[in-house]
């Protein structure tokens, strides 16, 4: 007897995405936990802003702000939410990749300072609004303001019931439509030190500045910023589910997809990518792309 397939069409094109080699490494839906670095110590302030490509001078208390790792070449080895969160405590909730290594690769750079660093990885809940840039320090959480939502960082080792206060007010999806179409990118590892900051926006989100001290990368990312020469944009593109995944099939060097979110209602996709200007058929996704970051 001839089975049936009860599989919905949506599911069929889920998992051709997914199988196919340019969808995956690609954040589908927000994480449920996340890789957290602490830095705590006497020190932490002026490693930080040594370090990153942020003025961590300029973050102030309960406050959060953009802010990338690069290495030598300018490239984004890592894209951070850094946060202070008392005068000598920062946290970093990385935007893709692994704390640990992080915090290894940060340790070959300390000398005498007083600090420590501290690999965590900690459960990620989206919670009710809350100002942009805000940074709460509540007894079980710390909570991320993203305007119309926040992210809540909770200890993964606690009771899978979330403790006391703490609840998941905002549905996952909706979350994660409105940090693709804000043009928020989370770096898949496919996408960790392989972009230079204007490929992925981080001028536009303040997470690279060139008016304060020197920092790894900064004399290439001031060279593109000064000079042009990136041949990389951040889109957002909108399409059938369907015709995108041919058009990614045909030319996997024109885009490199970092967020998607699949719309099930009339199996269309919307994705945040890396748009390759350079490419001879980058031209082929003009008619999908909805925004440029920055606008």
């Amino acid at each position: 007897m001839q089975g049936y397939n009860l599989a919905p069409p949506w599911l069929k094109l889920r998992r051709e995405f997914l199988r196919h080699p340019c969808m995956q490494n690609v954040f589908s839906e927000a994480p449920r936990e996340a890789a957290v670095l602490h830095l705590q110590g006497a020190d932490a302030e002026r490693f930080a802003h040594a370090q990153f490509a942020s003025d961590v001078h300029a973050l102030a208390l309960q406050r959060w702000q953009w802010s990338a790792w690069l290495d030598v070449q300018g490239r984004v080895r890592v894209l951070l939410q850094l946060a202070r969160i008392a005068d000598t405590r920062f946290l970093a909730l990385l935007r893709g990749g692994d704390a640990h290594a992080l915090a290894a690769a940060l340790g070959r750079f300390l000398l005498r300072d007083k600090l420590q660093l501290t690999a965590q990885r900690m459960r990620l809940l989206p919670g009710a609004a809350l100002a942009m840039n805000e940074a709460q320090l509540q007894e079980h959480s710390i909570t991320l303001g993203m305007d119309t939502h926040s992210w809540m960082l909770c200890d993964v080792q606690a009771e899978s019931a979330p403790a006391p206060g703490i609840t998941e007010d905002a549905p996952r999806a909706n979350v994660w439509l409105h940090e693709l179409r804000a043009g928020w990118p989370w770096l898949p590892d496919a996408a960790l030190d392989a972009l230079l900051p204007p490929a992925l926006g981080l001028e536009h989100l303040g997470a690279v500045r060139f008016d304060k001290g020197c920092y790894p990368g900064q004399e290439i990312a001031a060279r593109l910023h000064f000079r042009g020469g990136n041949k990389r944009e951040l889109v957002r593109l909108r399409g059938a589910a369907q015709a995108t995944e041919e058009l990614l099939r045909a030319t996997p060097e024109a885009l490199q997809v970092l967020l998607m979110h699949r719309d099930r209602a009339n199996d269309s996709v919307e994705m945040l990518g890396v748009l390759n200007t350079s490419s001879a058929a980058a031209s082929a996704y003009a008619a999908l792309i909805v925004a440029r970051y920055p606008a």
